[in-house]
């Protein structure tokens, strides 16, 4: 069994200290490019990208009453419905009623990727909500697709069984862009990008700057040096 010899050792800490006088030489490059990534992911998410806004509603599936008492097994059926009536408020079907009324602002795909239909835990109850760049936007297109999804599941199924407990509102508070994760992540891919030139510049660099450039390039120790000062 072999063990690391101090040469090995020597070799791994001049590599570190290789690596550490790389990013001291580019400090400037890397702080710069590391700058100019927060400035264009700033800009870009406070000028250039419009802020959207969401609204929500929920609807409940009544289970069956009987002399004011509710069996578990209703609440049990009514719980695995919201699978089967979530998919429903996502089909085309649904779709293809909505749209009408917002074809002068938003595309089937637009509409469809704005909305967000999903039941609530292991609860009888169903989110809608909708995120668009215009708050009363997002509010009615909610509402519409409850509604069209309400008549849908009636026909469909040939139960009544819904119930809106939160009809959505216009709610004016931003849900996005991201404004602090857009710059972090800015940051991040403009300090990657100046380490990763410092890193090509030492890779492309074949000239002998260094006594330690010299032994590893002829794998012989340097017996003296001359240091030249201008």
């Amino acid at each position: 069994m072999t063990h690391p010899t101090y040469k090995d050792d020597f070799n791994d800490e001049i590599d570190l200290l290789e690596l550490f006088q790389l990013f001291m030489d580019n400090l400037f490059l890397i702080l710069g490019l590391s700058i100019l990534g927060f400035i264009i992911a700033f800009g870009y998410t406070t000028f250039l990208v419009d802020p959207t806004y969401s609204s929500e509603s929920t609807v409940f599936i009544q289970p069956t009453v009987k002399e004011n008492q509710v069996s578990a097994s209703d609440i049990t059926t009514n719980q695995k419905l919201t699978t089967t009536y979530t998919e429903i408020a996502k089909s085309n079907t649904v779709l293809d009623q909505v749209w009408p009324s917002f074809k002068s602002t938003l595309s089937k795909n637009q509409i469809r990727t704005a909305l967000t239909i999903k039941s609530i835990g292991d609860t009888q109850i169903i989110s809608f909500s909708a995120t668009t760049t215009d708050p009363e936007l997002s509010m009615k297109l909610v509402n519409r697709v409850v509604n069209v999804f309400m008549m849908e599941v009636k026909k469909i199924m040939e139960i009544d069984n819904l119930t809106v407990i939160d009809k959505a509102q216009v709610n004016e508070e931003k849900v996005g862009p991201n404004r602090t994760l857009n710059v972090v992540i800015g940051t991040m891919l403009g300090f990657m990008l100046g380490v990763g030139i410092a890193l090509l510049k030492m890779l492309l660099n074949r000239t002998i700057q260094t006594r330690y450039d010299a032994e590893k390039l002829l794998n012989l120790p340097v017996l003296g040096e001359i240091h030249y000062n201008e």
